[in-house]
């Protein structure tokens, strides 16, 4: 990561400039290296400043928010290193604007693809939502949501601009480099028209120390002013709650009576601590590492949305809470 001082230019601009010097008057030049700044990155040798040259995209702490989002309505792909911090748990993201524009996206953590997700709207995706191949860049895409007459998404593209982002300016800006793209890993059901809601999906943290996510987020067919952007959490311990053991139906769960296990709650739809609702994601462990087995579970009346009841259950297909009801 590079360091920022005060140093002095000759011109306007780096861009411009012939020289740096470490005083205002201009007469004793920098050190021979690499002078970034923000925007143009040049080597100083003895003689002055050499010709630009690619700078590589520098990483962002995840206690910064970022927010993945073109900052012009063309597309394009925003990619990222987000670092995590030292603190174990679960790092939430969450992509929104999908119901109006259709998105690529690849989350990598420690070699691992995370491009499965849950939405917090009662869409047709009952459980997970993910493309064919969750462990390549995958495309997301709602029925009227923006991919009629967008060339990128039913053609692909071979020059497609990469933004990376500057710390400095807090601003995303084209590279000046280019990826190619092309949309066959994509739902192979689109999600209903206006419910694609907001899609989210927890990264497992497991151990403490310095790590860093990888991210491409391809905005397919430009933006409009509601999106799509992508968010980054910091690691969090997920709040739990009590259950019994995994069972194959909801009658055999309600007849448990023992709430001797415990479910780690990601939240999707839930708005309250310690309370599952339909939608969430749901784990064995408190960094979100490990799903929940699929089966019906009880657990207290208390900790389900929606159930008055003392007791009631949850359904888990694939990590994620399709049903609940009263015992």
């Amino acid at each position: 990561m590079a360091n920022f001082i005060d140093l002095y230019i000759n011109a306007d601009t780096l861009a411009n400039a012939t020289a740096v010097f470490t005083d205002a008057q201009m007469t004793t030049l920098a050190a021979n290296g690499y002078y970034s700044d923000g925007v143009t990155t040049r080597y100083q040798s003895a003689t002055g400043l050499g010709s630009a040259v690619a700078c590589p995209d520098c990483p962002v702490g995840c206690e910064n928010d970022v927010i993945f989002a073109m900052p012009d309505l063309i597309p394009g792909q925003l990619s990222g290193e987000v670092t995590t911090g030292t603190a174990a748990g679960a790092i939430k993201i969450e992509i929104n604007g999908v119901s109006s524009n259709p998105i690529g996206v690849d989350i990598i953590f420690n070699s691992a693809h995370y491009n499965t997700f849950s939405s917090n709207l009662d869409t047709n995706y009952t459980s997970a939502i993910a493309a064919p191949n969750a462990n390549i860049k995958s495309y997301f895409w709602a029925a009227s949501g923006g991919t009629t007459g967008c060339s990128n998404w039913t053609s692909g593209n071979t020059n497609f601009p990469i933004y990376h982002y500057n710390p400095t300016l807090s601003t995303w800006y084209n590279s000046g480099t280019t990826t190619s793209i092309t949309t066959t890993n994509k739902l192979v059901t689109s999600l209903a028209a206006g419910m694609a809601g907001k899609l989210i999906t927890y990264v497992p943290k497991a151990t403490t120390g310095a790590q860093s996510l990888l991210i491409d987020f391809a905005v397919v067919c430009g933006t409009s002013k509601t999106g799509p952007s992508l968010s980054v959490g910091c690691p969090t311990t997920l709040k739990n709650i009590s259950t019994s053991s995994q069972q194959s139906n909801h009658t055999t769960a309600c007849d448990e009576a023992s709430l001797g296990s415990t479910a780690y709650i990601g939240p999707v739809s839930s708005t309250t601590d310690n309370v599952l609702a339909i939608k969430d994601w749901v784990f064995s462990d408190a960094n979100g590492a490990t799903k929940l087995a699929n089966g019906y579970y009880k657990a207290a009346g208390a900790n389900l949305n929606g159930v008055s009841a003392a007791n009631g259950s949850f359904r888990v297909i694939n990590g994620i809470v399709t049903e609940i009801q009263a015992c």
